[in-house]
Order: structure tokens, then sequence, then C-alpha cells
């Protein structure tokens, strides 16, 4: 469940152009650096750059699927794409309903 922290993060948000991903990236590192969510492993490393990288530099590999956490309640979130067909993908939480999507 999320919390007062991470509630306004809780949305499901669809990337379909490189400028959806792009925006999702600048809120999960604002979110990184407001001291909200912390990165996660990911339990299949598809990323060709970490994190850091890809929002310093606003560069991605092929597959894109970055995991955080809520450092105040345990919420845990995705960001996710397939860029190389361009089949997109979506920020979310990952296991809880989101309160709205963004399409």
């Amino acid at each position: 469940m999320s919390c007062e922290h991470c509630q306004d993060l809780c949305v499901k948000y669809v990337i379909r152009h490189p400028e959806h991903l792009r925006k999702a990236i600048r809120i999960a590192k604002h979110a990184l650096n407001e001291g909200i969510l912390t990165e996660t492993k990911a339990t299949d490393d598809w990323n060709q750059y970490t994190f850091n990288e890809c929002a310093e530099k606003m560069i991605w590999g092929d597959i894109v699927d970055y995991h955080f956490v809520c450092k105040h309640c345990g919420t845990q979130f995705v960001l996710g794409a397939e860029t190389y067909h361009g089949s997109g993908g979506y920020w979310s939480p990952e296991n809880e309903k989101p309160s709205a999507t963004f399409d």
C-alpha cells in the first residue's frame, strides 16, 4: 500500500514515444533525488546502461527495465520499455493497482 511519500507515483503511465520515456525517466530521477525511491536490482538485468547513465545522458538500450522501491513504505515500481521495436512500455507500481492510468 502506497504512502504519502509515493502516492503520486502510484499511477500507470503508458510509454508510446521516446518523449514519454524521457518524462518517465525524469520522474523517477526526481523521486530518487528527493529520497522517496531507491533503485533495486532487477532479476534479469536487460539494461545496457545504469539508471544514472540513462537519466543523466538520456540514453537507453533496446530494453529498459529499472526497478525502484519506496524508502518509506516498500511499494515497488517498474519502469519498463521495449525500445528496439518501439512496442512501448510503462511506469507503474508493481504489486498494487495504480490509482490512475495515463495513456
